[in-house]
């Protein structure tokens, strides 16, 4: 019984919203004006939006925000001539959603599921392409489904100078 309202919480928390736009299935139903602009150093050139409860965490080996413990989001920059990894496929998870969506002048692929190893908790696995070859990959977890809707919604932000 817990774990059938568990698995009917996980598959609303990755329903679109109402409010999300209709055209490509990415949640985009956060207001992002009032996020403040980040960057970090071991990422030069990109910048992204995110709620001001998550702090750059200076320590970790690449581009990584926390929000204490109930969401993070790392960013990796692949390098043109290495191969990308894999986009994480439904392997029998429960709650899983994937979308294409564009982001400034790249397109995104971006995937998200319930996971399994704690109940509440959501994972998201995003590849962002530009037309040039450039890519990030970004990986991020959240406690809640607050939290992941936010995580959604600062893919969605990311931007490249110049392109």
């Amino acid at each position: 019984m817990i774990a059938r309202a568990l698995l009917a919480g996980a598959l609303l928390a990755l329903a679109p919203s109402s409010s999300a736009r209709a055209d490509d299935g990415c949640p985009t139903a956060i207001d992002v004006a009032d996020w403040p602009v980040v960057r970090s150093p071991r990422l030069p050139g990109f910048t992204l939006r995110l709620p001001r409860t998550f702090t750059r965490d200076a320590a970790a080996g690449g581009a990584q925000w926390t929000a204490a413990a109930r969401a993070r989001l790392t960013i990796a920059q692949r390098v043109r001539s290495t191969p990308s990894p894999a986009i994480p496929s439904a392997d029998g998870r429960s709650a899983y959603a994937r979308c294409e969506a564009r982001v400034g002048a790249a397109t995104a692929t971006i995937v998200s599921w319930a996971d399994g190893g704690a109940p509440g908790a959501f994972a998201l696995d995003a590849r962002i392409h530009w037309p040039d070859g450039e890519e990030l990959h970004l990986r991020a977890d959240a406690a809640d489904r607050e939290h992941l809707v936010q995580l959604l919604t600062a893919v969605r932000t990311i931007r490249r100078a110049g392109a």
